[in-house]
Order: C-alpha cells, then structure tokens, then sequence
C-alpha cells in the first residue's frame, strides 16, 4: 500500500498564534507614523496587499518569497546541465506583482532580494546571468521598473548550496475606485477562473518530496511526455496585462483571488459571508495528477492546496464575464466561467468533485 506522504503546505496559521496577534496590534498602532496626510486603508493589514491613501491615488505594498523551487532548479541544473533560473526569477517577480495586482494597483517598483549561503552562486556566470536577464524580462512583462534590492551571503544562517529569493513591490491605485476590497461582491457574481501555467510555486515541498522517492527522480516521465522537473518548473504567468486590461474596459471588478498556497480555498479569501458555487472545473496539467498519484492525498487535498490549473479567480457581474473573457482570449490566457456567489456561509462548494472548504479551513490574515 502507498505511504501518504506529508502536505507541508497544508499548515494554516490561525490568527490565535499569539505572536501573529502580537505583530497585528504592534502594526497597526504604527499607522500614525504615516507623513503627509496619508491614511491607512482599514483591513489591508494581513490582505494581498497593504493599501494607503496618498490624496489623488492610493499606494500597495506587497513582499513575498519565492520559497524552495529554487532548488527544484538546482537540481535540475545538476542533472541536465540546463539553467531554468530565468524561469525562477520570473517565479519570484511574479509571487510579489499577482499579488500586488489582487487589489487593483498599478505595479510602479520591483525590489529584489537575494541570499545564498555563499557568493559562489553569483559566480556562476551562466546560472547568474540567466537569473538577472530572467528578472529583467519579467519585470518588463509586468511594465514595473527594477528600482534595486539587496544581495547577501550568509554562511551559517542559509544551509550550504541553498538559495533564498524574494522581494517587495509598490504599486498605485488610480483611480481610487479601481481599489478591489470585497465590497462590492454580491449574490449572483460570476466567478471568473484565469489558467495556471502549472505549479506556479507552491506545493513545492511536497513535489521534492516525491522526487526524492522516485528511482529516476526529476527525470521521471509525466504522461505528457515531459519529465516532472520540466513540468514544475514552469514559470508562473504574470496577470498584470490581462487585469490592467479588464480596468481599462470598464469592467466592473469586485474581486480578485490569487489562487496560490491554500489553493482554491482561496477563492473564500474575502472576509464577506457568502459561498461560492464552482459548477464548472478546468482539466488541470498532468502533473497535478502525478503529484496525487504518487503522494496519495486525496483529490480535496490537492484542490486545498494547488491552484489544479486555475491560477487567478476574478469575480464580477454576469453581464461583464463574456466581455472579460474576450479580453483574456486575446491576450491569449484560456478562462472559465467556473461558477457564481450564493447566499449562505463563508465556504467554497465545487460541485463536479464534490468538495466543500469551509470558512475556518482559511486563516491567510
């Protein structure tokens, strides 16, 4: 019989962890500090991003890390000879702006930071170069200006071989009404499903774990005809154009989920009490069901914890959902008109699989 192997990403930090309250409170009585006249948006604290009121505009930040795909590529490195670290600063520009974007923000500056056990990484000129060329390009792709960051080493705080990849963003909101809370969600939005390019970056720590148990490990052969570390370490899609573009429309945005850690639970991020009825589930990459085969979870596990091929979810009226379907398309990103907002408790029905996430399987504030 198959041994279950553990879900490292299945772990939910509840807001009763008393250092996670304590950072809350200490936070917040922080907020009259803000010069010029600016004002905390209230509930942004713990949401996608931190928002701000500048006057005329309203400012976001976000910080992120990339976690452990980095070694995915390491390996990968080792085994092949081929360098995905241009897909692995993509991975991490794109951890930080799909989050920026979430709340309706117009990404300004990427910072970056970097950390490795030693400088030696840097010296790889080829992994390096492909790393900072990456980082570049995706910053181009989400039309956000590099403005620097910070390299370090730290022998003996980061293991031997490891590396550390992460960053912050600043982004606008202008104008102000382009600010996506969860206000405005009502009975009867359509819940808008955006495609994942695969993995994007969570799960990771389970994905290593299985390979580690293969007999040809990373170069293991999905049904695809790719081997499994090519399929993980595809990089994740930025949905900067495709969101701007959806504003410039007109269209009337009530919500915006990155469906990243906690999978499609996340579609319940808001804090409103409503549930959202998915009636209609894209096919998720083979790798998805390579990761479940071997691993053993069970399907409501994986859709607890991978985007399973949906990486965005946008929620607005019916009437705007085709139109914003036809803007995905020709920008060449597939979507669903996965399903709808009913009224009822906070929780996330998907009906074909016969799942249910409730309210307090969610803790992400």
């Amino acid at each position: 019989m198959k041994r279950k192997l553990s879900y490292h990403t299945s772990v939910n930090y509840s807001l009763a962890d008393p250092v996670k309250v304590l950072a809350q409170k200490l936070g917040k009585a922080t907020a009259k500090n803000m010069p010029f006249g600016f004002k905390e948006i209230e509930g942004t604290r713990g949401e996608s991003a931190y928002v701000f009121d500048m006057g005329t505009i309203m400012g976001a930040l976000v910080q992120e890390g990339l976690g452990t795909k980095s070694l995915v590529a390491q390996q990968v490195y080792k085994l092949t000879g081929k360098s995905y670290f241009a897909a692995i600063a993509k991975d991490t520009v794109a951890t930080v702006i799909n989050d920026l974007i979430s709340v309706g923000a117009t990404p300004v500056v990427m910072n970056a930071y970097w950390s490795s056990s030693s400088y030696d990484w840097l010296t790889d000129n080829k992994l390096a170069t492909d790393f900072v060329k990456g980082w570049k390009m995706a910053c181009d792709e989400a039309r956000v200006t590099w403005g620097g960051g910070e390299t370090q080493s730290l022998p003996g705080v980061i293991e031997v071989g490891a590396l550390e990849f992460a960053g912050s963003g600043f982004g606008v909101i202008k104008p102000k009404s382009n600010h996506v809370n969860g206000s405005k969600l009502r009975v009867g939005d359509a819940i808008l499903l955006l495609e994942s390019s695969g993995v994007h970056a969570n799960g990771i720590s389970l994905a290593r774990e299985i390979a580690a148990k293969l007999k040809q490990g990373y170069q293991t052969k999905l049904s695809d005809g790719s081997t499994y570390g090519e399929a993980l370490l595809i990089p994740t899609l930025l949905y900067t154009q495709v969101l701007q573009n959806f504003f410039a429309a007109k269209l009337d945005i009530h919500y915006l989920s990155n469906i990243t850690g906690h999978g499609w639970r996340k579609l319940m991020r808001s804090s409103q009490e409503f549930t959202y009825i998915i009636e209609s589930v894209p096919k998720p990459q083979p790798v998805f069901d390579f990761i479940q085969q071997q691993s053993g979870n069970s399907l409501k596990d994986m859709y607890g914890n991978y985007n399973m091929g949906a990486g965005y979810g946008v929620y607005l009226p019916e009437k705007d959902a085709l139109k914003a379907q036809a803007i995905a398309k020709k920008l060449k990103i597939n979507s669903w008109i996965a399903g709808h907002i009913e009224a009822g408790p906070r929780q996330v029905v998907i009906r074909p699989n016969k799942i249910i996430f409730k309210s307090d399987t969610l803790e992400v504030r």
